[in-house]
């Protein structure tokens, strides 16, 4: 076994004992997991949605064009008739 996996082996031993001998412990690593579990997805959220971001910056620009040839569409076949 190499050092890493033999450290990694002891920890998670030390945690199941941890676990095994106080319930305390297994709540705590849960909600741990839990605030992590929910940091990742409000940074997810906030790369995606955030206003300096090219790709939803373009993706919405690109909406807004199509939106806006279709109402030019619309009003000079209007203003023709």
């Amino acid at each position: 076994m190499t050092p890493i996996q033999s450290t990694f082996l002891i920890i998670f031993g030390i945690l199941a004992y941890m676990i095994i001998v106080d319930e305390n412990v297994a709540k705590y690593i849960m909600l741990w997991v839990a605030i992590i579990k929910v940091n990742t997805e409000r940074i997810i959220w906030m790369i995606r949605f955030h206003p300096n971001n090219f790709v939803t910056t373009w993706l919405q620009n690109r909406k807004y064009d199509k939106i806006a040839k279709e109402l030019q569409e619309e009003f000079l076949s209007k203003s023709d008739e």
